[in-house]
């Protein structure tokens, strides 16, 4: 913030504003599932008592270009749900009244908030969890735990919806790497394809540090972080269809309204699919950029038909007027696989390299953003000193026990546990120290560490403890199944 910046407060307050949106309406102890209530309601000293629990992402993005790997995001708006601010004493005593009095299902885990309530001193009330997890753009696998939380084990569960949904930028962040691995520049992410603006502006960040998208059609993430998007903006089809009547030509409407945009912007990607994309509209935009000789700043949006073969004819129609070469925008649902189609066609139809093409993908990026695309699970591993597992018939479904932390080896991710020396690099980072979040850093420094981690890891190994843990575990499994069928039981 300078002081000469105009915009610099009132830029600092929207900041602010937009991540405290996310904290779990006001600290609400009702942001959570139900049965997290009846549980530790039931086992008061095991809600008590110091906890690990795993955040893991079973299953990666199915999109060939992922190879199987995720990027990790969404640290700032994720972590503010529960520890942007301190939850508030009256809050939790109030809490506890109506779940106990007036919810249907009446049950409150009162030793557990009551032990917290009684360790700390004033109106401000910080959950004893730590928190552990990859940072900002570090590349990893599925099946790897991405995040770990320690401490108060009832306080810990409360937190699982909330840090499942991680799942949401990781998503973003990796889809953000295979579009930029596909059109080897930018692609537009555009406002309306979100469910609201403030998860739009979420995974625009997350999208950055996958994959340094900056241009998108929302000007409010633009002007929150500048240094970071670039808004883009022309000719919507509610402008071009406004001349039309019935006592003209369609073509002659259509030119008008491109005509007077171009006379007063300078600049714009002409729709010309209004009539005819390949036919009224190519004739009037080439006649409109005929009519501007001293601009080559306008060019062409194309979004429905024959996607490739518009933008070879408009390519060659161009350079057969003597125009300046154009940037020609193509859009209709454009994925990683239609940029390289389009891409390949334009190739093959001109014999050159299609840098004046620009793909504007909007629903891509929403496409199979929900949780079980991924398969995210928040679960507990381990109880004072104790290995926990969940057991499982599902392949990928079983978890870890232990404390567990990972490290990179050449092309390898290591689980281990806290308790044993490292292997290799350590790649979990502090995020919580006791209900503070104690680590930040800049998107572009996130930016940077996706850029040097993307394609590294290639396979995922346990530790020694590790290991140990799971093959006792699945030993007494078996044997208490085998007794059970045998009658022995």
């Amino acid at each position: 913030m300078t002081p000469s910046d105009p915009f610099a407060v009132k830029r600092a307050a929207m900041r602010a504003e937009f991540f405290d949106r996310f904290f779990l309406l006001g600290g609400w102890l009702g942001g959570t599932d139900t049965y997290k209530r009846t549980m530790w309601a039931a086992v008061p000293d095991i809600a008590v008592a110091r906890a690990g629990y795993a955040l893991t992402m079973r299953k990666g993005l199915p999109e060939p270009d992922a190879a199987n790997q995720l990027i990790m995001a969404g640290h700032e708006a994720m972590l503010a749900q529960w520890f942007q601010r301190p939850l508030r004493r009256a809050d939790i005593e109030l809490a506890g009244q109506w779940f106990e009095r007036q919810s249907a299902v009446k049950a409150f885990p009162k030793h557990l908030w009551d032990t917290i309530l009684r360790q700390q001193a004033g109106a401000d009330i910080f959950l004893p969890i730590d928190i552990w997890g990859f940072p900002g753009g570090q590349t990893f696998l599925p099946g790897v735990p991405c995040l770990f939380f320690e401490g108060m084990g009832g306080a810990i569960s409360y937190l699982e919806p909330a840090m499942c949904r991680y799942f949401a930028p990781v998503i973003q962040a990796t889809k953000g790497r295979i579009m930029k691995l596909a059109a080897g520049r930018d692609a537009e992410f555009g406002l309306r394809s979100a469910p609201n603006e403030q998860a739009n502006i979420l995974l625009l960040l997350a999208r950055y540090v996958g994959g340094r998208g900056q241009l998108t059609s929302n000007d409010t993430a633009e002007f929150l972080f500048p240094e970071l998007f670039r808004s883009v903006g022309t000719i919507g089809h509610e402008m071009m269809c406004a001349a039309q009547s019935f006592e003209r030509s369609l073509g002659d409407a259509e030119y008008e309204m491109m005509d007077r945009f171009v006379a007063a912007l300078g600049f714009g990607s002409l729709l010309c699919d209004l009539v005819d994309a390949e036919t009224v509209g190519l004739e009037n935009a080439l006649r409109v950029m005929r009519a501007h000789p001293a601009t080559d700043q306008v060019g062409i949006r194309v979004d429905s038909g024959d996607i490739a073969g518009q933008c070879v004819r408009y390519f060659q129609r161009i350079k057969a007027a003597g125009l300046s070469p154009r940037l020609i925008v193509f859009e209709d649902e454009v994925t990683p696989e239609a940029v390289r189609r389009v891409y390949g066609h334009f190739r093959e139809m001109t014999g050159e390299e299609p840098t004046m093409l620009f793909p504007g993908a909007g629903g891509y990026w929403w496409r199979l953003v929900h949780r079980d695309t991924l398969a995210a699970a928040f679960k507990r591993s381990a109880t004072e000193d104790r290995p926990n597992v969940k057991f499982s018939n599902s392949p990928g479904k079983e978890t870890l026990g232990g404390y567990l932390r990972v490290y990179g080896e050449g092309d390898t991710l290591i689980v281990a546990d806290a308790s044993e020396p490292p292997y290799g690099e350590a790649l979990f980072v502090k995020l919580v120290e006791q209900g503070r979040i104690v680590h930040r850093e800049s998107f572009e420094a996130q930016a940077d560490r996706a850029d040097r981690t993307w394609g590294r890891y290639k396979q995922v190994r346990l530790s020694e403890k590790i290991s140990e843990y799971r093959d006792r575990f699945q030993a007494m499994r078996q044997a208490e199944i085998g007794r059970v069928l045998t009658g022995r039981g």
